[in-house]
């Protein structure tokens, strides 16, 4: 995921392309917007380097394998035998 944030005074019209096609998002001052990371502009990282924009990327978690048959280990038994005199 993206996080674009608008840090200027003014407001920006942003076009991103995206799987489905080509997406114009207004960005206010002093906001931001989020996006997957299948999303991509050329004006917003322009716009980054006059310094008028910022972009954070953010990890998507991991997806976690979910088991229904788990199972809890079995107690482990110790066995005790008497000791040998030699």
């Amino acid at each position: 995921m993206k996080i674009f944030k608008n840090i200027s005074l003014q407001g920006f019209s942003v076009p991103f392309s995206t799987p489905e096609g080509i997406k114009y998002v207004f960005i206010a001052p002093k906001n931001s917007f989020e996006t997957p990371d299948s999303w991509s502009s050329k004006v917003a990282v322009t716009l980054v380097t006059r310094r008028m924009f910022k972009i954070t990327s953010i990890a998507d978690p991991a997806p976690v394998p979910v088991t229904d048959s788990f199972k809890a280990p079995a107690p482990k038994r110790i066995k005790s035998t008497p000791k040998e005199n030699r």
